[in-house]
């Protein structure tokens, strides 16, 4: 990624956005855009220009969160400190024992964190909407800030079964139960990922300065208009990443960490492929934003991720990329170094929601006691 750090936002110029961002050009307020989309939420904040930093999308505070939306946090995070224990990777669990404490109780005070993650790693958390556009996460991230959402999954239970099994309760004392309320699996990133998912990662300072390398590096993707293979390095190992520890698959990716559903899947499921991670095998495979992933790829140590990726010139990749992706999140190549070969099952069956992947699915949970 080799870059120096600017404290200037970078220019999109021509690049287009990440997929799930792809409205964010609409900046805070056109039709889409950050106050236009908060403004329509179940339980939205109430949003104008004053709330935020000059043209950063950053908010000047966190929401005064309901007695609702902490019960849902609560929910996810003892899922998952029972959950994660020899399933997420040591570094992870490192991080998480130092600020347990704070996550226990409901969501978390961004300053309260701040005060002990900016003396172990020189990292802070700001508050955002949503998800913001790419040029201004980077120059985030490159100023060692990491962007996290305010709002949280399941405020709008829509399944029958819920409906019917809360009818009468108060909002903070709804009961979710059921996978298909999205409270176990979300497509976009909430507070609950942003936090617990990635916040005891930045306690490491690898991975923290990785974090950092992978910011500045964004301002040569946008400029060869390769944002999308560029991306593809950051969902594969940040967001989805596995790793290697004592010849066991353990988890580092937020994504996976904040979902109880893929921890599972993405360990125990003999669905997806799970492959040796190299920069520009990534930069060339696609990946999926709306179900498990169809492969994981795997590093050994956190360490061997920074010393892959950060210290390298790109460029001449890029150079040499196609503007789209080569290889399909299925693919399996010759060249790959397999950790397992996956049946592919899971995408066969036809994926989230259709009745045999909801049977693959709970035969995980049922065998891994979840």
């Amino acid at each position: 990624m080799l870059d120096e750090v600017s404290t200037s936002i970078p220019d999109m110029g021509r690049a287009y956005y990440d997929p799930l961002v792809q409205d964010a050009g609409n900046g805070l307020t056109g039709p889409g855009g950050a106050l236009y989309r908060y403004a329509i939420r179940p339980e939205g904040y109430r949003l104008d220009e004053s709330d935020f930093i000059a043209d950063s999308w950053q908010l000047k505070r966190q929401p005064d969160y309901t007695p609702a939306e902490h019960a849902r946090w609560k929910l996810l995070f003892e899922n998952q400190r029972k959950m994660l224990p020899g399933r997420a990777c040591k570094d992870f669990m490192e991080g998480f024992e130092q600020l347990e404490h704070l996550f226990k109780d409901g969501i978390p005070s961004f300053d309260d964190i701040n005060a002990i993650l900016k003396p172990a790693t020189g990292w802070t958390v700001v508050p955002v909407p949503e998800l913001i556009p790419d040029n201004i996460f980077f120059w985030h991230l490159e100023n060692r800030r990491f962007p996290a959402g305010v709002f949280i999954r399941g405020g709008n239970p829509k399944t029958k079964k819920v409906k019917e099994a809360n009818e009468g309760r108060a909002p903070e004392f709804v009961e979710y139960t059921a996978v298909e309320d999205d409270l176990f699996y979300l497509q976009e990133p909430d507070t609950f990922h942003d936090i617990f998912g990635h916040v005891p990662m930045l306690m490491n300072p690898f991975f923290a300065d990785y974090i950092q390398a992978y910011g500045a590096g964004g301002r040569r993707a946008i400029e060869y208009n390769r944002l999308k293979n560029f991306g593809s390095v950051y969902w594969y190992t940040v967001e989805f990443g596995l790793i290697l520890e004592e010849g066991e698959l353990r988890v580092y990716g937020a994504g996976i960490l904040s979902s109880p559903d893929e921890t599972l899947f993405s360990l125990y499921s003999d669905s997806p492929h799970r492959i040796k991670m190299v920069p520009e095998r990534v930069m060339r495979t696609d990946y999926v934003i709306s179900d498990f992933q169809e492969t994981y790829f795997v590093v050994d140590s956190i360490k061997a991720l920074y010393e892959s990726t950060a210290g390298r010139d790109f460029t001449p990749i890029y150079k040499k990329l196609p503007a789209g992706f080569t290889y399909a999140t299925t693919a399996a190549l010759d060249t790959d170094v397999i950790v397992t070969e996956g049946t592919q099952e899971y995408k066969f069956c036809g994926g989230k929601g259709k009745p045999r992947a909801v049977e693959h699915m709970q035969a995980i949970r049922d065998a891994h006691k979840r």
